[in-house]
């Protein structure tokens, strides 16, 4: 059997990528299919720590506030060699409505708030205990062949987006190579529930005495359960570690006497992998399907929400037809480069964390025994990506802008009215001590930074495409398809001429995955 119509979008996979990419979709009033092999989803803390940038995201899907209510906020991360702190990452204090810049919450218990917003979104269609065993591309779409409890069923779309986990399906079926390496060394995590005398903040370990001459790594969770990760070398048993005595023993030469419970116990490698190519004609790699890289640093799974906002809404503009279909190979071109930089940044972590080989030893244990602090690397926070070099970023054509959010850079206002405002289409922030009324503009107060007249373009995904000095509203048409690669269009925005075709324009301004809004 099979689907007599065509999908706009299918989703294979609904852990957090592809629960997030249907609700991103749904935002941009476009339909899919999501198809997930499984019915019960996995347990364990597993992706614990969210950036502000994927709470943002969720923010405008409307599903962040029961994530807000359960999660534990931090903002100060500590590295210890042995008992003494040798570094402590602080971000600053969050202002009255802005979001945290981290938030702990389980991906059991993040899952389960996404797929309530997905049941309840009617323009998603999920889809549990459907295998994807087939794939078909032509010029106009993609076939699926799933495995259902009820026999095997063909599914229609016209894109696919491949978000089903480091063994997915659709890269095998694709016939891609997942280039990259595995560390040798085993790590072990446990989360207990316990009533613990520790700050709500996570805490790394160099060398603790209850994990000697390796890591340890303390994460706070609700409920008064800690996540604790311990390095454990390449050559151990691990049968033996996770045995019921070895693993009480090794929690209470970390805890003491304190009373605890074993809530969910896990070993893992380290992979570090990434496809060379992201897209293929039809089909989307995204998250782990894509790239992989180990957790310190929290770029695994917030890498994966900045996959899905960067593509949904360059997706929605193809299939409104405000955009042409060019526009979606710069999803290769802006998140390959992204991926590259998480994969460097997690390589330097990893050669420090676990080194390979006697020089980088050398160095490790100089830099800890002498107590150099800025050298200590336990792992480097995630954060957005700049896109420096995309073709969806214009050039300044004025001075003057020190200070000011970068040219691709994510932005993520305090104001959550401002906030709000953002995410539907291209926005406008216009720095003006007089506040106007204009589609697709936000007027905020000036400042030292952005001083009266300057206006940032402030893309669908929350990146600035473009500064400018005193900019008029009936210019941002022009500008918006100069961003998009109109043929023309750059040359009208640069000499601040709207003209060209008046539905066109008037199409930018609508509010349906289109520009301005």
């Amino acid at each position: 059997m099979g689907d007599s119509h065509t999908t706009p979008v299918i989703i294979v996979g609904c852990g957090p990528t592809g629960a997030t990419a249907a609700l991103e979709l749904a935002h941009h009033a476009i339909p899919s299919i999501v198809l997930d092999s499984g019915a019960v989803r996995p347990q364990g803390s597993r992706a614990i720590a969210i950036h502000r940038t994927s709470l943002a995201v969720w923010e405008k899907l409307g599903c962040v506030e029961p994530m807000l209510a359960r999660g534990v906020a931090w903002r100060t991360r500590k590295t210890y060699f042995r008992q003494y702190e040798m570094q402590a990452q602080t971000a600053p204090e969050p202002a009255p409505g802005e979001l945290p810049p981290f938030l702990n919450l389980s991906q059991h218990e993040t899952e389960r708030h996404l797929h309530a917003a997905v049941v309840r979104s009617p323009l998603v269609d999920l889809r549990w205990r459907h295998t994807v065993v087939g794939l078909r591309q032509d010029a106009d779409g993609v076939t699926v062949t799933a495995q259902t409890p009820s026999g095997p069923v063909t599914i229609r779309g016209r894109y696919l987006l491949a978000c089903d986990g480091a063994r997915s399906a659709t890269r095998k079926l694709l016939g891609l190579d997942f280039p990259g390496r595995t560390y040798p060394d085993r790590f072990l995590i446990a989360d207990i529930r316990a009533k613990l005398p520790f700050p709500a903040e996570p805490r790394f370990f160099f060398d603790h005495p209850a994990n000697p001459g390796r890591n340890i790594l303390v994460h706070p969770q609700p409920d008064d359960i800690w996540r604790i990760d311990w390095q454990l070398g390449g050559d151990v048993v691990v049968a033996q570690e996770r045995s019921s005595a070895a693993m009480d023993a090794r929690i209470r030469a970390l805890i003491g006497d304190l009373p605890y419970e074993l809530v969910w116990l896990t070993d893992y490698r380290f992979h570090q992998r990434l496809l060379h190519r992201l897209r293929h004609d039809r089909v989307f790699l995204l998250g782990d399907a894509a790239h992989l890289v180990a957790p310190f640093g929290a770029r695994g799974m917030n890498g994966a929400i900045h996959d899905v906002e960067n593509l949904c809404w360059k997706l929605a503009y193809v299939l409104t037809g405000r955009a042409g279909a060019d526009l979606l190979e710069t999803y290769q071109t802006e998140r390959w480069a992204a991926q590259r930089h998480n994969q460097k940044v997690t390589e330097a972590t990893m050669r420090f964390m676990a080194p390979r080989t006697r020089w980088q030893r050398l160095r490790r244990d100089t830099i800890l025994r002498l107590r150099l602090r800025r050298l200590v690397d336990s792992g480097r926070m995630s954060t957005p990506y700049t896109y420096t070099s995309s073709p969806l970023v214009l050039p300044d054509r004025e001075p003057g802008w020190a200070g000011a959010p970068e040219l691709g850079a994510k932005i993520v206002p305090a104001d959550p009215d401002v906030r709000r405002r953002l995410g539907h289409g291209f926005t406008a922030l216009y720095f003006t001590p007089d506040p106007f009324d204009a589609p697709g503009v936000v007027t905020m107060p000036p400042d030292a930074v952005s001083p009266a007249g300057s206006c940032l373009l402030i893309r669908p995904d929350g990146h600035v495409a473009a500064r400018r000095r005193h900019l008029a509203p009936t210019e941002l048409p022009a500008l918006v398809r100069a961003v998009l690669g109109e043929p023309g269009a750059h040359a009208l925005a640069e000499h601040g001429h709207v003209g060209g075709d008046v539905d066109h324009d008037k199409s930018l301004l609508e509010p349906l995955g289109g520009g301005l809004r």
